[in-house]
């Protein structure tokens, strides 16, 4: 299994990017946690990585997942949309975004990543915690039919 590569998305990888969300975002789905992600298109992929810092994971030269970053404020950044295509969980992909991430926050000079995740998820407020991440406080939905928590790191 070869290490993932991860490098800025450009426009060019819009498409497979949108693709690798919709199938990232279907799992989710399946648990009671359906995001906006899944119907994601090239388009929108489009102006994430217009408007944010977006980063893609490849394997083989193949876009196989991704994170988006935005900077809140002068120390803060937000970690969002992290997807990794669902033929290729569990080989480090996303941990391997995460650290990019966490390296990028820390090169532009600011102090904390935060992120919002459903507290009931069967697996991804451990894969945070094991990360060093930590609840600081509850982040409700009113649109969703589940509520968030907040998480953060100094990084």
């Amino acid at each position: 299994m070869a290490e993932p590569a991860i490098r800025a998305a450009t426009v060019e990888d819009a498409d497979t990017l949108a693709a690798v969300y919709r199938t990232a975002y279907r799992e989710n789905r399946r648990l009671g946690f359906p995001a906006k992600a899944e119907s994601a298109t090239a388009e929108t992929v489009t102006g994430w990585i217009r408007e944010h810092h977006v980063l893609v994971a490849t394997v083989d030269g193949e876009v196989v997942g991704g994170v988006r970053l935005s900077a809140t404020d002068p120390d803060r950044v937000k970690l969002s949309r992290l997807a990794v295509h669902e033929d290729r969980k569990g080989e480090g992909i996303g941990s391997a975004l995460v650290d990019a991430a966490e390296a990028w926050v820390r090169e532009t000079g600011r102090e904390t990543v935060w992120l919002t995740t459903p507290d009931e998820h069967p697996f991804l407020p451990e894969f945070y915690r094991s990360r060093g991440y930590e609840k600081t406080g509850d982040y409700p939905l009113e649109y969703r039919d589940y509520d968030e928590i907040r998480m953060e790191k100094p990084v």
